[in-house]
């Protein structure tokens, strides 16, 4: 279908480089922060070369980008009523929900990391309500096969 082709292409051209840039930077910064809860000491000035997060920082935005393709072809997008809902379901663990909401709301950063969330819930139910199911009848040495790959 053109849905397809379209985020095939997406996916598989050229990723825009600073956005993998600027993911890569927060796989490090996120590794740094492990190094240093689990105490090592300086963790903050670790060399730590980003080439080895660059499959996974590239995997993240063709990901980022096949969900901003789908979320636009199918009106997905995180409407205010689904981002306030989403704030109000994290804020409601807190002892006062309201200053939480309020928090969040408060800030288009924040904000912006809900409706990400939430567009990308909305994404991933659409995917799986669209899923064909395929039967195959498997004998017991091809299903242990399957598991053991």
């Amino acid at each position: 279908s053109g849905v397809r082709a379209g985020i095939a292409k997406k996916a598989g051209r050229d990723l825009p480089q600073a956005v993998v840039n600027a993911e890569l930077a927060q796989l490090v910064a996120g590794a740094r922060a492990d190094l240093k809860a689990r105490g090592i000491p300086d963790a903050d000035k670790a060399p730590i070369p980003e080439e080895i997060f660059r499959p996974q920082a590239e995997r993240r935005v063709r990901l980022g980008l096949i969900v901003a393709e789908l979320g636009e072809k199918n009106n997905l997008q995180a409407t205010e009523d689904e981002i306030k809902a989403h704030v109000e379901e994290l804020a409601g663990s807190y002892e006062k929900p309201a200053e939480v909401v309020r928090w969040y709301l408060n800030d288009e950063k924040r904000v912006a990391e809900v409706r990400a969330a939430v567009t990308e819930n909305n994404v991933t139910e659409f995917a799986l309500k669209n899923l064909k199911k395929v039967e195959k009848a498997l004998s017991f040495e091809e299903l242990m096969g399957q598991q053991a790959a």
